[in-house]
Order: structure tokens, then sequence, then C-alpha cells
């Protein structure tokens, strides 16, 4: 620090203390003056009012003069003479401090030894100043002396004061003791804390049921523990206990807090067993909700596959029928009615097998491997536009990354999308239909590959969300489009084991946009 800055400091510092020697001196509004000889009154009148312009001067002369001031008790500092007719600054000062131990008191005399000052001190005296005019010009510095001294010992006992209230309201114990355990102090709170009713039973606790080492606990550090007792009714306690090792008159000593967690530890205990609970309850629940969906899957995939061989009937027999009456009959209407058997027999089978598909897309084995999505999506595509010949169709088909992730399900899932792009868009003139991947994060945060298949089809209304990825549901705008709607709750089922998103955008009559997520691999396997 350079010496500018030091004198800057220095200046402050003595600005701040000159300023709290007058706000407390501000404080003295009256003193009581004894002394039997008038002239020594006035002398000493004079030295104060020199310093405290402001501040009353109260005289007595004899013990009934004093008795007096002490039953209105409107002083706040006293000045006394050592010889009195009546007694002695001794009698004075013990009386005085009878009256209020914490009243500050000042002597001066002319006859006083050093012996009488020494008593006196010990007796409780704040100053002494002798009578002699080379001394009274000190009489109103050791007013301003006493005083400040006397408001900072007032201060440091109510705040002394107000920690003590907060700890015991806060139920917290202090206590010092040295490293063997010894106890030396002890707060009220401690003791009511413990269920003790002295401080000599609390040394015998603290040597029970504490422990202290210095090893244990370097100067200046603190420590954090917990401990389980029983107080001296038998309740037991958990208290946690702050300890932090000092120096004490060149001893090391142990200063420390302790407050009772019996509650918090009670609460944690219970709620451990909820969560073990609650854990156990879900891992049942999840247990049956597994073996539920597994033997739903078994049902569906034994219904579909029994359900197969009537409907492959059905169709037989309306052909052999067809077949049977073209010679003998003309009439429309049973072309017609058999004409919709057939196509509701087809419309069967190809529910079936969509179910059937969606059974075993749950069912199957994961079979990891580095998947290449550019050359999946051309497979399909040429696959689809076999089925689309004479379509106007535009692609648009960007750089699309490899995942991790099973082929044969993710093929099926560009082939569920790519259709529905393609049938969605055979009312336009021109379909175009775009497909593009890049690398992102998903709304969690986690790092992924985003693909996406836009095209300008039907779209879909925002309000109809929720039934998209159903089994069986098909929108109001779908109706004139074949399907079945199973075909989005599979590509669902499909996404959600690569552990990926689906969700899509769509507006009516404008197009939809879909898109899933596959999580990004770090090692992955070879294709």
């Amino acid at each position: 620090m350079s010496d500018d800055n030091r004198m800057e400091k220095t200046r402050h510092s003595t600005a701040f203390s000159t300023d709290l020697a007058m706000d407390l001196a501000r404080l003295l509004q009256k003193i009581l003056l004894i002394d039997d000889d008038p002239n020594d009154r006035l002398l000493a009148i004079r030295e104060v009012s020199r310093e405290f312009p402001d501040v009353e001067i109260l005289e007595a002369l004899d013990w009934h003069q004093i008795r007096q001031s002490f039953e209105v008790d409107d002083f706040d500092l006293v000045i006394t003479d050592y010889e009195l007719n009546w007694a002695t600054g001794i009698e004075v000062l013990r009386a005085v401090k009878e009256h209020d131990d914490k009243r500050p008191i000042i002597m001066f005399t002319d006859s006083g030894s050093q012996e009488i000052a020494v008593e006196a001190m010990k007796a409780g005296l704040d100053d002494y100043v002798l009578k002699a005019p080379k001394h009274m010009v000190r009489l109103a510095q050791a007013v301003r002396s006493v005083w400040e001294n006397a408001q900072t010992r007032l201060r440091a006992s109510e705040l002394e004061f107000r920690l003590q209230f907060l700890l015991n309201e806060l139920a917290v114990g202090v206590f010092r003791a040295t490293l063997t355990g010894e106890l030396i102090e002890a707060s009220d709170g401690l003791l009511e804390l413990l269920g003790l009713h002295s401080f000599a039973e609390a040394q015998q606790f603290f040597q029970e049921s504490f422990a202290f080492g210095s090893a244990q606990l370097p100067a200046q550090k603190q420590r954090h523990r917990e401990i389980q007792l029983n107080r001296a009714d038998g309740e037991s306690l958990w208290l946690r206990v702050s300890e932090m090792q000092i120096k004490l008159n060149g001893k090391p000593v142990i200063d420390g807090l302790v407050h009772d967690v019996t509650t918090q530890k009670e609460t944690a205990a219970a709620l451990a067993v909820l969560n073990q609970t609650l854990e156990q309850q879900v891992n049942e629940r999840t247990t049956r909700l597994e073996q539920l969906n597994h033997e739903l899957e078994i049902f569906a995939f034994a219904v579909s596959h029994d359900l197969r061989a009537p409907i492959r009937q059905i169709s037989g027999f309306v052909a052999f029928l067809s077949e049977a009456i073209e010679p003998l009959s003309a009439d429309e209407t049973v072309r017609h009615y058999l004409q919709r058997i057939t196509d509701l027999a087809e419309q069967a089978g190809k529910m079936i097998d969509d179910l059937l598909e969606y059974s075993l897309s749950g069912r199957a084995d994961m079979q990891y491997t580095t998947v290449s999505m550019a050359k999946l999506v051309q497979e399909v595509k040429q696959q689809v536009e076999a089925d689309a010949s004479g379509r106007n169709i535009h692609w648009k088909i960007e750089s699309l990354p490899s995942v991790s992730g099973d082929r044969d399900l993710l093929r099926r899932v560009w082939q569920n999308l790519i259709e529905n792009a393609v049938k969605y868009t055979q009312t336009r003139e021109k379909a175009e239909i775009t497909i593009s991947g890049q690398a992102g994060k998903t709304v969690q945060g986690e790092p992924s590959h985003i693909f996406s298949i836009k095209d300008n089809g039907v779209g879909f209304d925002p309000k109809d969300y929720s039934r998209l990825f159903g089994v069986f549901q098909r929108l109001s705008n779908s109706t004139e489009f074949t399907g079945t709607g199973i075909g989005l709750a599979n590509v669902q089922r499909v996404i959600h084991r690569h552990a990926g998103q689906l969700w899509a955008e769509g507006t009516p009559d404008v197009g939809a946009t879909f898109y899933f997520s596959i999580p990004r691999a770090i090692d992955t396997p070879s294709d």
C-alpha cells in the first residue's frame, strides 16, 4: 500500500472514530455531581461544560440527595469527590454500584493515595482524576472516555444478549471445551437441548458423550459431525456438532455449536422408506405392465395369424361364387355386392398384415449395426416409385448420415413415411417430397441425428395431432385414401425402441413434415 493510500485510510479511520465518539457523547444527557465543596463543584461544572455544553449537571450534597437521585434514576454518569464531610468516595462508589453496577463513575480528589485508587478500581471505579488545577483539565476527557467505554460495553452486552436469545430460539447450543473433552463454558441453550440442569451435569455429560482429539482437528479448521445420543431424560437425539480449534491464552481449545437434527434425520429416514416402497411398487407395476404388453402382443399375433386363413377362404369363396353365377346372371347388384365383399376381405387382410407387422416390431430382437440411411431411402424410393408409375413426383433427397440401429426396423420407418408422402400427394398435379437429415439435439439436449420428410399433400389439422400416431386412428381428411391407420403407430414404436422421438407438423391442404430422431452413438459396429 502506498503512503498516500495509508494516510487516506488513517484519515477515514480517524474520522469514523471521531463520529462514533460524537454519537456516543450525544447520548450523555445528565451527570450526577457529588461534592460538598461549592468551589470544587463550580470548577468541575466549568471543566465538564466546556466539553459537553448540552449536558445537564445534577448536584447532590449529602446522602439524602443521593438517595433521591437513585429513586428518580435520572442520570447517566456519576462524578464524586473522595473526601466528603459525611462519607468517603469509596462508600459513594459502592452505593452507586449497588444501585446499578453498570452505571459509570469517576472519582476526583486532592488527597487520595495510590492505595485508595487501587481499592476504588477494584470496587468498580471507571476513572480517577486528581483535583489539582493542572489535573482538573483532564476531567472532561475522563468523562468522554468513561462514557464511551460504558456505551461500548452496553452495546456489547446487548449484542451478547441478542445472540444468546437467537441461539436459544433456534435451539442451538454453544460450548467451549479442552481437547480432551473437559467443558469450559456451556450456554443455557445447550443445557436445555441436552435436558441438563447444571454446568456440573454438562461437564460429566460431555466427557461421556463427546470425543475430541487434537490430531483429528487441526488448528483453525472446522469439523462437522453428526452423533446420536440420549438426553438426560432418555430421549434419543441426533445432533450436528460444528467445531473449531482456537487458541485461548496460548492454549488450544475447542469452540463449538450444537443443534438438534433429529427431525431432519427422522424425515430423511421416512422419506427413504417411502422412496424404497414407491420404487418397489413402480418395479412391480412395470413388471406387470411389461407382462401385460407381452401377453397383448402374443394375443394380437395369435389373433392376426389365425384370422388370415378365414379371410383368404372368404376371398376364395367369393371368387368361386363369381365364376359360378357369371353365366347365369348379369345382375349388377349381385356383382356390386360380390365386389364389395372382395374389397372388404382385401382390406381386412391388409389390416391383419399390418397388425402382424406392428406386433412383430415390438417383439423382434434388436440387431444393431451401422445403417446407411441414404442407401435405405434409395431402396424404399425405388420400390415406391414402381408402384406409383405415371405420377409426377419431384424428389429432393439431401445428404443423410448413418446411424446405429436395426436395419430392418428402420427400413419399415422409411417405407411407411415415404409411402404416406406419396399417397397423400396423389391429388397434386406435381408432388414435392423432400427428405433431409442432420446432426442436432432433442428437446432434452441429447445429441441425435434428426431426419425429416416433407410433402405438399393434404396435410392435417393440428387439433388432430393427438390421434396421429394411434393404432387404427385415421384423420377426417384421410378417408378418401386407402390405409389401415397402423403405419404411423408402427413408426412410433420402432423409433421409441431406438430411444428416439417422433413428431410432426402439418397444415390442412398445404402439406405435412414428419421428423424423427435417432441418438448419436460414439462407437457403433460395422454394417
